[in-house]
């Protein structure tokens, strides 16, 4: 098993294939389709429909913007260099899966349930990350969040060097133990319901003013 460290007392589960053992895809899923041990490499498949489960595979540099998956089943795989752009990830699990260097832009992922999710370096502005349940990390890191909306179970997430500009989080559901200490907070709407979350003395100060407006006060 192969593990990510992010930070000095917590690491997260890394997905685990074998290259050598990967088989190309040439063509784009059927409508209902069961895959293992796959490279997608520069596959396009944009505006398609299917339902089905995928582990023990890596796509790289696929285009599959504005594709529907649902349900999706994912389990032990990289996404790299990719566009997942206004794309659906609808009643999907997902174990031990990172999406790095990808477009994210409109993208809606409804998870009904995720462990060791691992995000960075993402433009995912206008997304929409629904957690049912989250049974172990979810890590988002160097992503930004231009007027996202996250919903549901948070907390397990941990964000690293993100920003949230126009960001929605009135629809958290459970923020408890939420580590945002090393993210741009400024922007953020829906403060309230981040309640239990983690955050530094430095950023409760910066957002004090919006903190204080979330709670009802009235400056003057």
């Amino acid at each position: 098993m192969k593990f990510r460290k992010i930070d000095e007392q917590r690491s997260m589960r890394r997905p685990l294939w074998e290259a050598d053992r990967l088989a190309a895809v040439a063509e784009p899923p059927e409508a209902d389709f069961e895959l293992s041990e796959r490279l997608f490499d520069g596959l396009e498949w944009t505006g398609g429909a299917a339902d089905g489960s995928l582990d023990q595979s890596l796509l790289r540099s696929v285009d599959f913007s504005g594709t529907a998956l649902s349900p999706f089943e994912v389990v032990d795989v990289t996404v790299e260099r990719s566009v997942l752009s206004n794309g659906r990830w609808e009643r999907a699990t997902a174990r031990r899966v990172e999406i790095t260097d990808s477009q994210l832009v409109g993208w809606q992922a409804q998870f009904a349930l995720v462990q060791d999710l691992y995000v960075s370096d993402c433009r995912a502005d206008f997304a929409g990350i629904s957690i049912g349940t989250a049974k172990g990390p979810v890590v988002f890191e160097r992503c930004r969040f231009m007027n996202a909306t996250f919903l549901g179970d948070l907390s397990k997430a941990v964000f690293i060097d993100c920003a949230f500009p126009g960001a929605d989080f009135s629809r958290v559901a459970n923020a408890k133990g939420c580590d945002l200490r090393r993210s741009d907070l400024v922007g953020i709407t829906g403060l309230m319901s981040l309640r239990g979350a983690l955050i530094t003395p430095g950023q409760a100060v910066e957002i004090a003013g919006e903190l204080a407006k979330a709670a009802g006060f009235k400056l003057a």
